[in-house]
């Protein structure tokens, strides 16, 4: 590790520190400093697609992800001719997957331009050039007309926004009349105390650069603020159960712990560890939402 990275993780670990209104003030900085510490172990030890899913009996980590990214496929009912967005798309790996199983035209918007231009190497790489785009932007100051897409959706990405109200706000704008918003999102549970808040969800916001974390209600709420119907929080089927996929975390976790090579390498074990503390304490939670903007539904 040169001494750069070094100062890097320093820099990252005192912004992140800072607390909910520290991280929201420079939450540009905080994720694509954390993104540029991290996204290679990533890729090493998760794959292109940094998002959860189940395990189920037999499936390896590769095989949940892409089960998991073709369930939200099927179930936002994309198809080909449809134009889609994903917000905070990191390297590509949804996106690029998503329109090989669909047939839309897929792109990814993503904060951190290193991930970005890794992402189009995956395109070319994978022959989806034509069928993608990927694109530096802020998920808070979308670059796009209004009603530019026939469906959004996000994995596990809007936490990293510090003004979540505003994000949902862009994707309805953006979206055209009768389009969805789909995805997954990490929340903190309601109804949490105050020592709860502190114990269990400040850890993972400081190791996952999250300026804050909403809950199932606030959600809710900001998806109605939004100006969205039909909304969805929490679908059982489509969230699933993840204890299998806290127990793979936790494997990795103990694979990392037996390297003392990085300084960056032991940040993110620690930060596995509380995650999958405050998932299985119940403080943690993935959801799944969906919902409509109103109009009449766009036709491919």
């Amino acid at each position: 590790m040169t001494e750069s990275t070094e100062v890097a993780l320093e820099r990252y670990r005192q912004l992140a520190a800072g607390g909910d209104s520290t991280r929201s003030g420079h939450y540009r900085d905080l994720v694509t400093s954390y993104y540029d510490l991290v996204t290679d172990l990533y890729l090493e030890g998760w794959g292109a697609s940094h998002h959860f899913a189940p395990l189920k009996p037999g499936d390896s980590h590769v095989d949940a992800l892409a089960a998991r990214q073709k369930y939200l496929a099927g179930r936002a009912g994309l198809r080909p001719g449809m134009k889609v967005l994903d917000v905070g798309s990191g390297v590509g790996g949804p996106a690029l997957n998503i329109a090989g199983i669909s047939g839309a035209h897929v792109t990814g918007l993503d904060l951190t331009p290193g991930r970005v231009e890794r992402a189009r190497r995956r395109a070319r790489d994978l022959g989806l050039q034509e069928q993608t785009a990927f694109v530096d932007g802020d998920a808070m100051h979308m670059p796009f007309e209004d009603a530019s897409f026939d469906v959004v959706y996000a994995f596990e990405a809007i936490c990293h926004t510090a003004d979540k109200d505003r994000t949902h706000a862009e994707i309805a704008r953006v979206l055209k009349p009768g389009g969805v918003s789909i995805g997954y999102e990490w929340l903190a549970d309601d109804g949490l105390t105050t020592e709860e808040v502190h114990r269990l969800i400040e850890p993972v916001c400081r190791y996952y650069a999250l300026p804050h974390l909403a809950t199932p209600v606030r959600l809710a709420g900001q998806l109605r603020h939004a100006g969205f119907t039909d909304i969805v929080v929490g679908d059982a089927e489509a969230t699933g159960d993840l204890t299998s996929t806290w127990d793979f975390l936790d494997e990795l976790a103990d694979l990392g712990e037996q390297f003392d090579d990085s300084p960056v390498r032991k940040f993110m074990v620690q930060g596995a560890r509380a995650l999958t503390r405050a998932a299985r304490e119940g403080a943690f939670l993935i959801d799944f939402w969906e919902a409509r903007k109103p109009g009449t539904p766009p036709s491919a």
